[in-house]
């Protein structure tokens, strides 16, 4: 099954939801960052959130969200787009909890905190929005942060089903809202739909993908207009990226550099790509910033 996110309006535009899977992508995560279960679980959620709500932008916006708590994970942070590119990181991929009642316990693993999400666009100042975890369990943590900043009564679940040698299975989510005009009927309706429904990665387990995730959480509604497009892990790190970070260290911290270890080693924290950079790219580097100084 594909990776991909789907959008539908129905009940005369009073209605829309979301659905992605994320299975490959999430996988994808676990190997870069070698997360154990919880953790895994803990991303894998950030992650389909991030793209949920990336799914509500327009072109050119851009979201971050940042999980911070005081349980043993510490915090997730996740950045996504319209366009389905999402990366993200956990500050312990290492965590790993015994499960609580049947399941992976990311609520303990993230503990009590906030949320924090950031909109960026070409055009504007950012949009900074924070709310207190309901949870930590990820899906709870959204709908507050779209009731409260939004003013958009969401129901939101997002899952990842891990077998038992670490690897994901199954991983996706979905957002249902109401939109203003809507009946209390479609809002009942609605309710009973997602109570009945089981969880994302159980859906997404049976065979479903993002199309058939809406039509059962949508049944009995109007035929909706649907859209889908595919997602993926993706990060916008580059060995030039890496070459601004360095000379941002300043002069004398690559000077020092050069005089130990005569190289330097980078990982980027959303993707954990290594960059190796050599003596001598580290020596144009800091010819680069002498140049620059004296400007």
């Amino acid at each position: 099954m594909v990776d991909e996110l789907a959008r539908a309006v129905t009940a005369g535009g009073t209605v829309r939801a979301f659905a992605v899977v994320t299975t490959r992508l999430v996988e994808e995560a676990r190997v870069r960052h070698g997360t154990l279960p919880t953790a895994t679980a803990a991303l894998g959620r950030g992650l389909t959130a991030g793209l949920l709500l990336g799914g509500m932008l327009k072109t050119g916006e851009r979201i971050s969200l940042e999980f911070s708590g005081d349980g043993p994970l510490r915090s997730i942070l996740v950045d996504a787009t319209p366009e389905g590119v999402v990366r993200g990181f956990v500050s312990r991929p290492r965590t790993h909890l015994p499960a609580r009642d049947g399941k992976l316990d990311v609520g303990g693993a993230l503990g009590r905190g906030i949320l924090c999400v950031m909109r960026t666009s070409l055009e504007g100042a950012p949009y900074r929005s924070i709310v207190p975890l309901v949870s930590g369990e990820i899906g709870n943590d959204v709908a507050r942060y779209l009731l409260d900043s939004e003013q958009t009564p969401s129901a939101v679940g997002v899952g990842v089903y891990v077998d038992a040698d670490g690897r994901v299975q199954a991983a996706g989510g979905y957002v249902v809202q109401t939109m203003p005009g809507a009946e209390p009927a479609t809002a009942e309706q609605l309710e009973s739909n997602v109570s009945r429904s089981a969880t994302p990665s159980e859906l997404i387990r049976a065979g479903l993908d993002a199309r058939a995730v809406l039509a059962h959480l949508l049944a009995g509604f109007p035929p909706a207009v649907v859209e889908a497009g595919p997602v993926r892990f993706g990060c916008h790190c580059s060995r030039e990226r890496v070459g601004a970070a360095l000379v941002a260290m300043g002069r004398a911290e690559l000077a020092d550099v050069l005089a130990g270890d005569r190289q330097a080693e980078v990982i980027c924290e959303f993707c954990a790509q290594r960059y190796l950079v050599e003596e001598a790219e580290l020596r144009a580097l800091l010819a680069g910033a002498d140049g620059g100084a004296s400007q």
